[in-house]
């Protein structure tokens, strides 16, 4: 018996697409494939396979021509990576980097991040809000 393995290349791909099936349908109440496409930048057969790959492993519920919507498994692991992207871009944009270095490399950090990583970001971040002081000097050192 063969056990797949998916590279994290597979897995940063697929929550990318679970990610924008996510807002698209929270921004337009639906989601279409021409759609995702746009999002993603990539050609309408390639979120055709994907689609299919997403419904096959059970992330999502689509019937051919009638739409697509995120299963609950889907939807916990959507709202996972908008949680990654939106602690590190905060933290990022913290420290400083202008917002179209930190979405760059937020997309980069994202699907890397080890939960325990993630969760000093995010308590560093929630000090930095409620500490502007500290805040304004981190950011006047690094600009030395």
């Amino acid at each position: 018996m063969s056990v797949a393995v998916q590279s994290k290349k597979d897995i940063s791909r697929l929550e990318d697409y679970l990610e924008a099936i996510y807002n698209l349908n929270e921004e337009k109440g639906y989601v279409s494939a021409a759609d995702i496409s746009e999002r993603l930048a990539v050609k309408p057969p390639t979120v055709s396979n994907m689609v299919r790959n997403l419904a096959d492993k059970g992330y999502l519920d689509h019937t051919k021509y009638r739409g697509m919507r995120l299963t609950p498994l889907g939807e916990k692991i959507a709202r996972s990576v908008i949680k990654r992207h939106k602690v590190i871009s905060e933290l990022i944009t913290m420290l400083g980097v202008d917002n179209q270095t930190a979405y760059i490399d937020t997309e980069g950090i994202e699907h890397h991040v080890h939960p325990s990583t993630l969760r000093r970001f995010e308590k560093l971040a929630e000090y930095l809000r409620g500490n502007p002081q500290t805040l304004k000097a981190i950011r006047e050192f690094m600009e030395e």
